[in-house]
């Protein structure tokens, strides 16, 4: 699934430092969900999807676990992500990235490149 350009996800007064949220940005399709994660001045959006099995990276609750303030965790099988890069820190993703999605900052917006 692709997302369309300009789709507003987050605003970024809105997003703790550090932080990992679920964004879900059409009820139609609640499995297709977005990672929006914040460290510092960074924010990147990832597809919620491990590479390891599939699974989306949030709890139960829907709050994905962050750690040390620097990785994100999978709760499916405790594989550990970089918030920055989504790079594979750790666990049985064995090197495999997050899938990045591209985004832009505008007008205190966060938003679909």
């Amino acid at each position: 699934m692709t997302f369309a350009s300009g789709l507003v996800l987050a605003q970024v007064d809105a997003l703790p430092d550090p932080c990992a949220i679920v964004v879900m940005p059409d009820a139609a399709t609640p499995y297709a969900t977005i990672i929006v994660t914040r460290r510092g001045d960074h924010i990147a959006a990832f597809r919620n999807k491990c590479p390891h099995a599939g699974y989306p990276l949030q709890r139960a609750d829907g709050r994905i676990v962050v750690q040390e303030g620097r990785y994100m965790m999978c709760s499916g099988h405790g594989a550990s992500f970089t918030l920055e890069e989504g790079a594979c820190a750790g666990g049985p993703c064995n090197g495999e990235p997050l899938e990045r999605i591209a985004i832009v900052v505008r007008g205190g917006a966060v938003a679909v490149a």
